[in-house]
């Protein structure tokens, strides 16, 4: 008996399991690549493994990425979500990786990168904390230049963690006595990761837009 069965219904496409009384929907062009993959014998399209846990009723959620290769199809996967009745979220803005290197923000499609919110604060280091496999202790993924050696120092040194946070939040280096620290849409932290990555300006910081609006308060990155 097959596993999954496809085939035309009333007009529309149908997905389902044998002896189940629900399917999923598929679009005409879904089900054009099944039939093509049935017929030579290929191997099914990726996306036949999110509709059979639907099917199944998995919590599916999806995480769409844009980048500069597949901004162009950002609406049509959206869509096709939406269709599915799968909730779905939009990235556009990324950041450097974990150790300050830039090739995810090479990757963003910048016409479709949106403006952050002000940083107001964060709870890092006080309430919450990041641990990597070896022991090592954080205040978050991003803030990692000060860590706590947790099988060296055991549970004691989790005490230190607030007074590092306090530390690593202050506008230091490249953003050192910035005007606009009151409204910067990054952490210190956050901000030294795009520095250190070179990323250009306005992914991260004020000074681009305000300089061409005849601001000369402008720090060096």
């Amino acid at each position: 008996m097959h596993d999954l069965l496809a085939a035309p219904f009333l007009g529309r496409y149908l997905l389902l399991r044998p002896g189940s009384t629900a399917g999923v929907q598929l679009p005409r062009g879904h089900f054009g690549q099944l039939a093509h993959a049935a017929a030579a014998g290929s191997s099914y399209p990726p996306w036949l493994g999110i509709a059979a846990a639907i099917e199944a009723e998995l919590p599916v959620r999806l995480n769409i990425v844009v980048t500069d290769v597949s901004a162009a199809e950002t609406m049509a996967m959206a869509a096709q979500a939406e269709e599915w009745g799968v909730p779905h979220n939009v990235y556009t803005n990324m950041t450097p990786t974990i150790y300050g290197s830039g090739e995810s923000l090479l990757a963003q499609s910048a016409e479709h990168l949106r403006t952050r919110k002000a940083f107001t604060g964060c709870n890092a280091g006080h309430t919450f904390f990041h641990a990597d496999p070896h022991g090592r202790v954080s205040i978050c993924k991003v803030g990692r230049d000060d860590q706590v050696d947790l099988m060296r120092e055991g549970l004691d040194g989790l005490r230190r963690l607030g007074g590092i946070a306090d530390k690593l939040m202050l506008r230091t280096g490249g953003c050192s006595g910035c005007q606009l620290a009151g409204t910067c849409r990054v952490c210190r932290p956050l901000a030294k990761q795009f520095q250190e990555a070179k990323a250009p300006l306005p992914y991260y910081c004020q000074h681009q837009h305000m300089n061409q609006h005849g601001d000369t308060n402008r720090r060096s990155a």
